[in-house]
């Protein structure tokens, strides 16, 4: 038991931290890419309204059905020089 609980923790401490982003979806110019103008992201370095690059498994850009245009709720982790989506959601 608890061999599991230090595993459980261990993978707390070595996942990288998830950042909640708001924006707009400008263009999917790839099956796994997904270019985003978002508010500010301050723990990222990012003001307001850049472009910013989310690459993603496309099945999961595909279920989420996002169109240019769509403002959107989205997590992203930095996963070295890129940022990779946790999960991404329409907003009303």
């Amino acid at each position: 038991m608890l061999a599991a609980f230090a595993a459980a923790l261990w993978g707390t401490i070595i996942s990288p931290r998830a950042y909640e982003v708001r924006g707009e979806v400008m263009a999917r110019p790839a099956a796994d890419l997904l270019l985003v103008r978002h508010e500010a992201v301050v723990a990222l370095g990012m003001k307001a309204m850049e472009l910013m690059a989310v690459s993603s498994e496309p099945a999961q850009l595909d279920a989420a059905a996002v169109r240019p245009g769509d403002r959107v709720r989205l997590a992203v982790r930095q996963r070295d020089d890129q940022l990779v989506l946790v999960r991404i959601e329409k907003e009303p």
